[in-house]
């Protein structure tokens, strides 16, 4: 080999050595500047829940974050959620605790029936509601057709009981208490 070209290849070698340094030096860059915003935006979520707290006078160890991860869901409480947006639209617009609370039963009877679930930001600014009356006459309208539904199982039940008794049973006897079946049948 000449010494040109092992001057050449030597040459390609170092610019080769060095463009890799030097992307490696942006990649460290890029993760350090990555980890910076990490923790910035995790500090923001932190402040804004924080603020939240303290607005609705609630220990900081009230709840915890999703994962661990903040700027995921916040639960709190034994049964509260809340995004990291519905906390942010609360600090910003005071919401008070009373209005989510509301909010969160609201949306538990509109799904339970079918109706739309508004967002915190629709319902705070008046999305219209189904009244609690109309809830409460779904809900016994729902209790009649569940007791309905038992009471046919319950005589289906009974029928097939009867017609197992009939298939073997003792023909001589008016009644048979079927303790295992916890029911008593009457012929």
């Amino acid at each position: 080999m000449s010494a040109t070209k092992i001057y050449d290849y030597e040459l390609r070698e170092f610019y080769e050595l060095e463009l890799m340094t030097l992307e490696f030096q942006e990649l460290q860059e890029d993760m350090k500047r990555t980890e910076q915003l990490k923790a910035a935006y995790n500090k923001a979520c932190n402040d804004y829940l924080n603020e939240l707290l303290k607005m609705w006078e609630l220990d900081a160890y009230y709840g915890f974050w999703n994962s661990d991860q903040p700027g995921t869901i916040y639960h709190y409480g034994e049964t509260h959620d809340l995004t990291m947006d519905e906390i942010i639209f609360c600090v910003d617009n005071s919401v008070p605790e009373d209005d989510v609370l509301a909010w969160e039963d609201y949306c538990l009877d509109a799904a339970e029936f079918g109706f739309t679930t508004p967002s915190l930001d629709a319902w705070h600014h008046g999305y219209p509601r189904v009244e609690p009356a109309v809830f409460e006459r779904l809900r016994k309208m729902k209790q009649a057709v569940e007791d309905a539904v038992d009471e046919e199982l319950e005589r289906q039940r009974t029928a097939e009981l009867k017609s197992i008794r009939g298939f073997g049973g003792d023909e001589d006897s008016d009644s048979t208490d079927t303790e295992d079946q916890g029911a008593t049948i009457v012929s």
